[in-house]
């Protein structure tokens, strides 16, 4: 397994921890392949995450109130690893996390799959239940990979427009297309 440390992207502003080529399913590339048995919700990935999560949180986002996960594409996941990470950080009282603050209002084909970027799509696909629990909070919005970075980067525009202070985004992979 390759040395895990956070990386920074200036120009589209979100925290990574490395990349992640999802065509490449073979055993070369271990970080990639811990990724897909995280996505298919193996807890050793999920308690192997969730461990570099922790020490990230301390490190580097121990200023933030509130996580919130990115909510899936769809609801056909049976298990949603981003989710459980949320849920024991809370438990841990490592960062709070509520459930339902972003709901999913309808599936949503994201625009690497589309190759268009609809803001106005993603926009009517998510919503925020209760703005007062995000009013003022510095929010690291959390997802598993980063592709475009255009639904994340429209989720977090409407945070901070119903009331959000700060949102960081910190995803485990970003994809690469070799």
């Amino acid at each position: 397994m390759q040395h895990i440390k956070i990386q920074y992207n200036e120009k589209d502003n979100y925290f990574y921890l490395g990349n992640y080529f999802p065509k490449r399913k073979n055993s070369e590339d271990a970080f990639s392949n811990l990724i897909i048995q995280y996505k298919k919700g193996n807890n050793f990935a999920i308690k192997y995450f969730e461990n570099i999560i922790v020490n990230i949180i301390f490190n580097y986002f121990w200023f933030c109130d509130l996580i919130i996960p990115i909510p899936t594409s769809s609801s056909m996941l049976d298990v949603y690893s981003n989710k459980i990470i949320c849920l024991s950080l809370n438990a841990l009282n490592i960062i709070k996390y509520e459930d339902g603050i972003l709901k999913r209002t309808k599936g949503y084909t994201p625009s690497h799959i589309t190759n268009r970027r609809n803001t106005a799509e993603i926009a009517n696909s998510v919503k925020i239940v209760n703005d007062e629990r995000i009013k003022n909070k510095k929010i690291i919005l959390f997802d598993d990979i980063i592709t475009t970075g255009h639904t994340s980067s429209t989720i977090k525009n409407i945070l901070i427009s119903r009331g959000a202070d700060s949102v960081a985004m910190l995803f485990i992979g970003r994809t690469v297309k070799y």
